[in-house]
């Protein structure tokens, strides 16, 4: 049953992290849970098994910052900002952005996922319907997305990831940023 147990707890919680594992932290982290669980310990347990999410939603962080494109010809971009911290307003998940600027004008381009608001809230960016009312869509090479009434584009990837690119920059500008985004490795994550 212990076996089983931590067998089970590292099997979920390797696979939400995929190659960006750090074993050491995170292993370290579940196996206080599983210690504190056979213990009955329950309140550690918690605690320890949270504290292996929040290492693992701080790596996720660092490979989505790692996608956000280098600032294009004329511009100037500011450093990266990780929002894997504070979450709760997503209902957890990670969040990364990032502020371009080029004389009077500038975007910012964010990437959240793995919230389940924001599932909620892609869902509505799917339905042709809403997404009408919403704005026009079009399309950033074979991805989807929508130029909204309020100047934001939006993409939904791989229905896990939101991208938002607003500002006072020209859609054509946050467009050419959007192409950017390696929205391939995006979907990989």
């Amino acid at each position: 049953m212990k076996k089983s147990m931590y067998t089970v707890c590292m099997a979920a919680v390797l696979a939400t992290a995929g190659n960006l594992v750090h074993a050491d932290e995170v292993e370290d982290a579940i196996k206080e849970a599983l210690a504190a669980y056979e213990q009955k310990d329950y309140v550690m347990a918690k605690q320890s098994l949270g504290m292996a999410t929040q290492l693992i939603n701080q790596l996720n962080a660092k490979a989505l910052a790692a996608l956000l494109p280098e600032p294009l010809a004329g511009w100037d971009a500011q450093a990266v900002s990780d929002e894997s911290q504070g979450g709760a307003m997503f209902g957890g998940g990670i969040s990364v952005s990032r502020r371009y600027t080029k004389s009077d004008q500038d975007l910012k381009i964010s990437i959240m996922g793995d919230s389940p608001m924001l599932s909620q809230m892609m869902g509505i960016f799917q339905n042709p319907m809403i997404a009408g009312s919403m704005g026009k869509m079009t399309r950033i090479g074979k991805q989807m997305a929508m130029e909204g009434k309020d100047g934001q584009l939006t993409m939904v990837v791989a229905n896990r990831f939101m991208v938002s690119i607003d500002g006072s920059a020209s859609m054509e500008d946050k467009k050419e940023y959007a192409k950017a985004i390696d929205l391939e490795k995006l979907k990989d994550m």
